[in-house]
């Protein structure tokens, strides 16, 4: 008999997304002889059809992208009790919330996936912030939560720092995805390929999206520019803040060495044409394009948000300035887009590390082992 493991997210879209990259790899790699992965998401066909091509059981709940609605309470009620789910694994806040108070009667192993976000944030209001911190309260004090999970050893101090309520924190490090079947853009490969006989090019991989500050990396783009007119950036990614970003470019002139492509499929096959990876976020969980620049040989620049300095450091393949800083940010970019040798050597520790510590194996044993355990516990 199989362990059937529910994932509940609200949020994914197939595109830009860390959290169903990550899904996706546990779908992959965590043992399918031994488990049957549920997937309830608030429903996309095209995520649907490549979920359902890796074993997973999809139910998709459109009431999910309501503010609030007790539809979604009973039908994943209604999920979890005729599936017979011995654990839900949950995704985000909402997720979180609602299932933790369904498992209050189911008492099942229930887990909450950190992914660099959790109460206080500015995606919430102060009274969807408080409403969360009750909820949070009470699902705890009801033991309705096993463990949190989080991706990296600097998250577990953060989510610490909000809450001390989870009655377990463990950390897990993603590393690559390395068997995704790559379609390339040819037209896409091109361009690089050409802009690369004039320029340094720097990638910036990120939805463009409040937390991910790509006016921040604008302002960098301009000051690097001034010093140096032969680096180019690529901004590869897509979300509501792009007619907006792309007005800032405009106006802080740097057009001339800036492109926005929108969302590139398979990005990661692309990187091994760039010189650097650039990260400006305000926050994070670990963002997969870090393992994916690290397999490519390309050092990365970073602001100090989530976990990512933590590898960065420890395998010595990047750099990391303070959130916000722009003079800080350009001269870490100036740093390594001036000494090759220090670019190439950061590049061949990161992908040493992929290669020998953070595995697809690794990966699929820590879940193993996390799910084993949770079934073992009273």
């Amino acid at each position: 008999m199989k362990i059937k493991v529910c994932h509940f997210v609200n949020k994914i879209t197939g595109k830009s997304d860390g959290v169903y990259t990550h899904l996706k790899m546990i779908f992959k790699y965590v043992n399918n002889d031994k488990y049957q992965h549920y997937l309830v998401f608030q429903g996309n066909p095209a995520i649907e059809e490549e979920v359902a091509k890796l074993g997973v059981k999809v139910f998709s709940l459109p009431s999910l992208n309501k503010k609030f609605s007790i539809k979604t309470f009973i039908e994943f009620y209604s999920i979890i009790k005729k599936q017979n789910i011995d654990i839900i694994h949950t995704h985000l806040i909402k997720p979180y919330s609602i299932g933790g108070i369904i498992n209050i009667l189911l008492k099942k192993k229930l887990i909450f996936n950190y992914n660099g976000l959790f109460i206080k944030n500015k995606y919430n209001t102060k009274f969807e912030q408080f409403l969360y911190k009750i909820i949070h309260i009470i699902i705890s004090f009801s033991h309705a939560v096993s463990e949190a999970i989080v991706p990296s050893k600097t998250s577990r101090d953060i989510l610490y720092s909000e809450t001390k309520l989870f009655p377990k924190i463990s950390v897990y490090y993603n590393g690559i995805n390395e068997n995704i079947d790559v379609k390339v853009d040819d037209k896409f490969s091109k361009m690089i390929v050409n802009l690369r006989h004039k320029y340094l090019l720097v990638a910036v991989v990120a939805r463009l999206d409040i937390q991910k500050r790509i006016d921040l990396a604008l302002e960098i783009v301009k000051k690097i520019i001034k010093l140096n007119p032969k680096v180019y950036f690529i901004f590869a990614g897509d979300g509501v803040l792009e007619t907006k970003m792309k007005n800032l470019a405009h106006n802080l002139l740097v057009e001339s060495n800036v492109v926005f492509t929108g969302f590139i499929p398979n990005v990661k096959y692309y990187l091994k044409y760039f010189d650097l990876l650039l990260f400006t976020s305000d926050w994070e969980g670990f963002p997969l394009s870090i393992w994916e620049s690290m397999a490519s040989s390309v050092p990365i620049i970073s602001t100090d948000a989530g976990g990512i300095k933590d590898v960065l450091l420890q395998e010595n393949c990047g750099l990391i300035f303070p959130k916000g800083d722009v003079d800080k940010g350009a001269d870490c970019v100036l740093e390594l887009l001036e000494d090759e040798n220090k670019r190439i050597k950061m590049g061949a520790n990161g992908k040493n590390a992929v290669i020998n510590k953070y595995t697809s194996e690794s990966f699929a044993s820590y879940f193993d082992n996390l799910y084993t355990d949770l079934l073992k516990r009273n």
